[in-house]
Parts: structure tokens; C-alpha cells; sequence
């Protein structure tokens, strides 16, 4: 396939991520409103169905972009951002099929469709993978992290969903959202389980980072000053302080979800900051 084909394939797929984001936040902005009860269902079907049509065809360009490049998709923003699009998208695929909420997607796609349109503003330009990188224990340690990050966002989502509700019973006030947020105890079990899932995740993603770098290839040293590995391990103690302090002094509720958009500041500067403003072994530019 030729770039030209790649990058119309591209286009295609932010499109329908656009769409697909255009309907999440229709779906919760609609409301229960009485002159369409049928409506609503449908509009959360297009999401849905949408998103999942994205999906499959960001899988495709993936899939193509490492066939054409020949290595794993890891080692520039078209590379990168693209990559953690189809993780956020994947792991919010997920939380709906499991829960049925598809409220969340109101905040965690529209994230997944700036990745992307970030990733294509970049797909013009690509690097080529460096040698001590050619390895395929480069692909379990990105795939684990950005899993872990896309983990974060979707906590991020549910406690954003637990404000929201929480605001709407202490006003006592009826609004177009009232019979599509989630639960309080939903909202916040959903959050702590995916903040659990992205502990998991990233801490496996670093153990193999680290592995790969001290016992399997001896010509690339783990290096504990590098920034983009400093706050990587920031971002995990906060959200290890949180699982922490919720299993010990029970912090949940309004609590938890400020703790979890802390977390995701903490996952944006860890993702973006490093790449775009300091010097790292790990930067995608």
C-alpha cells in the first residue's frame, strides 16, 4: 500500500472518530427529554457502533503503518499518539460491553479523537526506529504503558461522572442528565477498578522496561534520571497512594475523584510534557 493510501486511510478513520465522538456527547446532552424517548437509544447505538468502526479501522492503519515502516509503531507522535488513541478506545470498548455505561464515553472519546487528530497532523513526518530499539520486547512495554494511561483516562472519566452526579442530588434539581449518569457507587467502583487495572498495567510495563534494559540487551542501561522514567514513577506512587488510602482510611466518594483527576494531570504531563518540553531517552518527536 502506498503512503498516499495510508494517509487517506487515516483520514478516514479521524473522521470517523469525530463522528463517533459528536454522537458520545450527543447521547448525554439529549437527556431523557419526553418529545424523543426512542431517540436516545439510537443516538447510543451510532456511538457505540461508530466507535467501534474506528476502532477497526485504526487497528487497520496501525497495522499497515508497521508493515510499511517495518518495525513497531513507536518512534514519532504519528507513531505514538496513534497508538494510545487505539488503547483509550479499546479500553473504553471494555467498560461498555461490561457495564453498559456508555455515558463515559461523553468524556473518554472525545480524548481518544484529539489523540488522533494530533497523530494525523503529525503523519507526514516519520523517523526511523533506532537500532538498540529493534527488539520485540519494545512492543509488550510501550502496548502495557499506554494501556495503563488509557486506564487512567477512563478513571478520570467515571470520577468526572461521580461530580456530576453528586452535584445534581445535592441541588436537588432535575437536569437533561438525570437518568444517564451512572450511580455514585458505580461511578466511584467503576474509577477505583480502573485506576487498580492501570497499576497493574503500568507497573508490568515498566518491570519489562526494566528487564529488557538491565538483563536482555546490555548495550541500552535502564537509567533512573531520565525524565520520562521519573515521572512515570511519580504517576505511579500517586495512584498507588490512592489505591493505598482508600484500602486503608476508606477514601472514596468526591475524594477518590478529585485523586483520579489529579492522576490524569499527572498522566498528561508524564505523556505530553516530557515529549514536548524536556530530553529523554523515550521522547516521540
Amino acid at each position: 500500500m502506498s503512503t498516499e493510501l495510508l494517509h487517506f486511510l487515516f483520514l478516514i478513520t479521524v473522521l470517523v472518530y469525530l463522528a463517533a465522538s459528536i454522537f458520545q456527547a450527543l447521547y448525554l446532552a439529549i437527556g431523557e427529554r419526553s418529545e424523543t424517548p426512542t431517540l436516545r437509544p439510537r443516538i447510543a447505538s451510532i456511538a457505540f457502533w461508530g466507535t467501534c468502526l474506528g476502532f477497526a479501522l485504526l487497528t487497520l492503519f496501525i497495522g499497515l503503518w508497521w508493515s510499511f515502516q517495518g518495525h513497531f509503531p513507536m518512534t514519532h507522535w504519528t507513531d505514538s499518539t496513534a497508538f494510545f488513541a487505539w488503547a483509550i478506545t479499546l479500553i473504553y470498548l471494555i467498560v461498555v460491553r461490561m457495564t453498559q455505561l456508555h455515558a463515559i464515553g461523553s468524556f473518554v472519546m472525545p480524548l481518544a479523537f484529539i489523540t488522533i487528530l494530533i497523530s494525523y497532523s503529525f503523519s507526514r513526518n516519520t523517523s526511523a526506529l533506532p537500532e538498540d530499539l529493534e527488539t520485540y520486547w519494545l512492543v509488550p512495554h510501550v502496548t502495557l504503558i499506554l494501556l495503563a494511561y488509557a486506564a487512567f483516562i477512563t478513571a478520570f472519566g467515571f470520577g468526572l461522572l461521580y461530580l456530576m452526579a453528586e452535584k445534581k442530588i445535592r441541588e436537588k434539581q432535575h437536569t437533561i442528565f438525570q437518568n444517564l449518569l451512572p450511580s455514585l457507587g458505580a461511578s466511584d467502583e467503576l474509577g477505583f477498578r480502573c485506576t487498580l487495572l492501570g497499576v497493574i498495567l503500568l507497573t508490568t510495563g515498566v518491570i519489562v522496561g526494566a528487564l529488557w534494559t538491565q538483563y536482555i540487551n546490555e548495550e541500552v542501561r535502564w537509567r533512573w534520571l531520565d525524565s520520562k522514567v521519573l515521572f512515570t514513577v511519580v504517576t505511579w506512587v500517586i495512584y498507588v497512594v490512592q489505591i493505598g488510602i482508600r484500602q486503608v482510611w476508606g477514601w472514596r466518594g468526591r475524594k477518590a475523584a478529585y485523586s483520579e483527576i489529579a492522576g490524569f494531570i499527572a498522566v498528561l504531563c508524564t505523556y505530553i510534557g516530557v515529549n514536548l518540553f524536556l530530553d529523554s531517552a523515550h521522547t516521540f518527536r
